[in-house]
């Protein structure tokens, strides 16, 4: 199948995050030239593996037959291109979103927005960022990665209380913007935190995936749609 290389371009991003996030963790994990793979079970709302290039069916097959073996049946498949049919072997689609792309440009970090520094700071982040929507029952981001050099987490505060977020990873060719939050949906949180993510290195363009209501504010924000993707789970799978 033919795919945008900016597609495989924020593939490879996300699954560097991945890297980040599951070593971090402690996690074991192996990246190979096709896909991701998460052997340890990852962090809440993280998939076992992420597939990074289309046209390898088969060996994602054997892939989630060993994860399904380590992890009794239950594994979560993130599908970047849209090409595999699982669905007959247990398979679910948890959601649907697309890749997004803005090409770099030179930007002013939005007023207001600073980068998180201290451990303190992030807790607050993540308890900001669960309670706009994303609930999860333990911590997810340890502050061993504040410290890392392609790592951002930005926030944006009001009175002193956190009403907007997002975090950015670099990779060598372009920047992940990711996890944008709004406490209290003020106008033009998104296109404030894709500023923020391309104030991390304006030669970089900026990538991520976004769906619903947040892909149209993608959009608004300058970002074109380049692929599409999907999130899988099964509590049994069937191979």
């Amino acid at each position: 199948m033919s795919v945008d290389d900016r597609t495989l371009m924020a593939a490879g991003n996300n699954a560097d995050w991945y890297a980040v996030m599951f070593r971090a963790h402690g996690l074991e994990h192996e990246r190979m030239s096709f896909a991701f793979v998460g052997r340890d079970r990852p962090p809440p709302f993280y998939s076992n593996l992420t597939v990074l290039r289309p046209g390898h069916a088969n060996g994602i097959v054997r892939l989630v037959a060993e994860l399904a073996k380590a992890h009794g049946g239950k594994v979560g498949l993130k599908d970047s291109f849209c090409e595999l049919d699982l669905e007959g072997n247990g398979f679910q689609t948890r959601f649907e979103a697309s890749w997004i792309w803005r090409e770099a440009s030179a930007r002013q970090m939005p007023d207001g927005w600073r980068v998180v520094k201290d451990a303190g700071d992030l807790s607050a982040w993540e308890n900001a960022w669960k309670s706009a929507g994303s609930p999860a029952d333990r911590r997810i981001f340890p502050a061993s990665l504040l410290d890392h050099p392609d790592v951002r987490f930005y926030v944006l505060k009001d009175a002193g209380k956190i009403v907007s977020g997002c975090i950015a990873n670099r990779s060598g060719d372009c920047i992940g913007l990711s996890n944008v939050f709004s406490t209290s949906e003020q106008d033009g949180y998104f296109s404030e935190a894709a500023d923020a993510a391309s104030a991390f290195d304006e030669s970089l363009p900026v990538v991520g995936y976004e769906s619903g209501s947040d892909l149209e504010l993608a959009k608004v924000a300058g970002f074109e749609t380049v692929g599409d993707l999907r999130v899988l789970y099964s509590e049994a799978v069937l191979l």
